[in-house]
């Protein structure tokens, strides 16, 4: 495999380019060993996602030494490069038109032409690519069953639009058979998977058909025992004879601490909720397999513990949604067919995205992750996550009661870093504040001074102070001086980020402003965060009271998930508390229910907002200690 390879190569071209800084490599002498060292490093770069290292490597390649094979590789990390800038069009335009003629290559050559063509909007054509790639794959089982997951996971991402359907009769059987099989899964009708496996027989699509209609695994819960443990897990034993539709008609048992819900805005139950069911009891579907078994567990956790405290007027069933969207449909289609009145997941964002393309859910549906913004929900869809604006909206909120209405901001360069940011910013703004400067550092940077500097305009006090030397032809005492036109820092970083961003701060004269950050600082070990305000979730912020009291039982009962993903065990707990009154027709926009997880703010669009506090006033300075 080429991946092997080039891990073994990355010493290799790192030595090269010592070679080469030191003018000692044979470039001169030889084009061809230079031409083939050169292109392993490039190689090596690519492989560790370092697209300007390759460009580099690529670029010191002597003209015209390359062979054919060479070529191709070349090309292949050309168009890897470009895809990792987001320009498929070059990416494509770039790779050879055909990949017979390099065997050795091919599978590489038609992956990349595939992602390029799925980011170009051209379906029907990636698929071609990628069934093309099989031809090069017959001899690798594991390889031939990933290509048929790109496949369907492609297809999933990037579906079929109306215009695309009149090319299909064009395609070859196999692909032909890949974009039907889509759209026949898309109708979700058992007759249309009889037509299409007659019309294809022997198509490797007919295996992921058996994984349509499987049965997924799962987890029935019966009544809850007498005074259950915080963290007990639903019961393994069958369900009861008689259970209606395979949910069981457990008693609702009394004792978890009382949900807070003030008088609805609106006395009419949300209209994506409303309508009648007739199936009972709450389908969870989290990955219980596969690389996101442990946060599907923390969730699973989470969900017992506030049902077996709580109460689920007709049982639990838990389904195994695995760790792709296509196994999530199959525990979706299962829960529904075995009469689940309510569900709840899946925790995977590709998933729920797929879910959301197939329309108004049957049943309420209570997504544990967000849609994208561009992506509207369907009647019957309801959105909860631990989304991180959250949090920023809650710092904004806490600077504008305590009067701080002029703020620095300093967040990731990052998709996450800027959703917070613009977060922070409409909140902020529209309460009456202004963030007079905001900044991006670069994570994992050895040395964010520079970022630092510009945040506080030391670096504008510099300058100033150059010029003035200038001016007078001779230099002059200076001493820079941080703004004063800021009430406080937010502050959004990882502990491994602040752990240099905030001596910096010190160093740099601002020792003297709050600061206030995210729940991603208070991982951090040696931060001495308890000087900052940090805001966060009840769950994770409480000393004392009914959720203090909660965690500290979860964790004597079950160390792991609250060791590992605690809030994942809020989130799936307060899904519970959502999820019981929508079986009970009882949840109206305006709802606000007090959660481990943060206040539930129930949306009219079916998205639920959380109002969080924060763990102490703003009033202590960035802290003094080093970390």
């Amino acid at each position: 495999m080429l991946r092997s390879r080039l891990f073994s190569a990355s010493l290799f071209g790192l030595s090269l380019a010592l070679a080469s800084a030191l003018g000692t490599s044979s470039a001169a002498a030889d084009p061809q060993p230079a031409a083939e060292q050169a292109l392993t490093a490039a190689e090596a770069a690519i492989n560790t996602d370092n697209d300007k290292l390759a460009e580099t490597w690529l670029s010191r390649i002597p003209a015209g030494s390359l062979t054919m094979p060479q070529m191709a590789r070349a090309q292949i990390v050309r168009a890897d490069i470009l895809l990792k800038r987001g320009q498929p069009m070059p990416a494509l335009q770039t790779l050879p038109s055909s990949s017979d003629h390099v065997p050795l290559y091919a599978a590489q050559i038609e992956q990349l032409r595939a992602q390029a063509l799925f980011a170009l909007g051209d379906p029907v054509a990636a698929v071609r690519a990628l069934v093309q790639r099989e031809r090069f794959l017959q001899n690798d089982p594991a390889a031939l069953a990933e290509n048929r997951d790109q496949i369907w996971n492609g297809l999933m991402r990037n579906p079929p639009e109306a215009n695309d359907l009149p090319k299909f009769a064009a395609q070859n059987t196999a692909t032909r058979g890949w974009l039907e099989l889509f759209q026949n899964w898309r109708q979700g009708s058992m007759a249309n998977y009889n037509s299409w496996s007659a019309k294809f027989p022997g198509h490797p699509g007919n295996a992921r058909i058996a994984g349509f209609t499987a049965r997924p695994a799962q987890t029935p819960a019966v009544a809850t025992p007498a005074a259950p443990s915080p963290l007990a897990s639903a019961p393994s034993a069958a369900l009861p004879p008689g259970a209606a539709n395979g949910f069981s008609a457990a008693p609702a048992p009394a004792g978890y601490p009382p949900v807070s819900a003030p008088a609805p805005i609106s006395n009419a139950p949300l209209q994506v909720y409303a309508g009648n069911r007739s199936g009972n009891g709450i389908a969870l579907l989290v990955p219980l397999s596969g690389p996101l078994a442990a946060t599907g567990e923390a969730v699973r956790v989470g969900f017992m513990a506030a049902a077996n405290k709580g109460g689920a007027g007709g049982g639990i069933r838990v389904y195994d949604s695995g760790a792709d969207a296509s196994q999530a449909i199959g525990a979706y289609q299962t829960a529904l067919s075995e009469g689940a009145g309510v569900i709840v997941g899946p925790l995977v964002k590709e998933a729920v995205a797929a879910l959301a393309r197939m329309g108004p859910p049957a049943v309420p549906l209570l997504a544990l992750n967000a849609l994208d913004a561009n992506q509207p929900a369907p009647a019957n869809f309801l959105q909860f996550g631990l989304a991180p604006e959250d949090e920023a909206r809650a710092a904004a909120t806490q600077a504008i009661a305590q009067n701080r209405r002029r703020a620095l901001a300093l967040v990731p360069s990052s998709e996450w870093g800027n959703r917070v940011l613009i977060a922070f910013r409409e909140q902020f703004t529209s309460l009456g504040g202004t963030v007079v400067s905001a900044e991006a550092f670069q994570s994992g940077s050895p040395d964010p001074s520079k970022v630092v500097k510009k945040l506080m305009a030391l670096d504008a006090s510099e300058g100033r102070h150059k010029a003035l030397t200038a001016v007078l032809g001779k230099n002059t005492e200076f001493d820079a001086r941080r703004r004063e036109d800021v009430d406080f820092i937010f502050l959004a970083a990882k502990p491994s980020d602040s752990y240099l961003i905030l001596p910096q701060l010190r160093f740099y004269r601002a020792s003297g402003l709050p600061i206030v950050s995210t729940s991603l600082i208070y991982e951090g070990r040696g931060i001495d965060w308890q000087r900052m305000s940090v805001c966060d979730m009840p769950w994770m912020l409480e000393t004392q009271g009914q959720w203090a009291q909660a965690r500290s039982e979860a964790a004597a009962m079950d160390a792991g998930p609250m060791r590992d993903y605690p809030r994942l065990v809020a989130l799936g707990g307060d899904a519970f508390r959502v999820a019981n009154r929508l079986l009970a027709n009882n949840l109206h926009a305006g709802d606000r229910i007090d959660g481990a997880s943060g206040r539930l703010v129930i949306g009219g669009d079916g998205r639920i907002a959380r109002e969080l506090g924060c763990s102490a006033p703003m009033n202590t300075a960035v802290a003094s200690s080093a970390p």
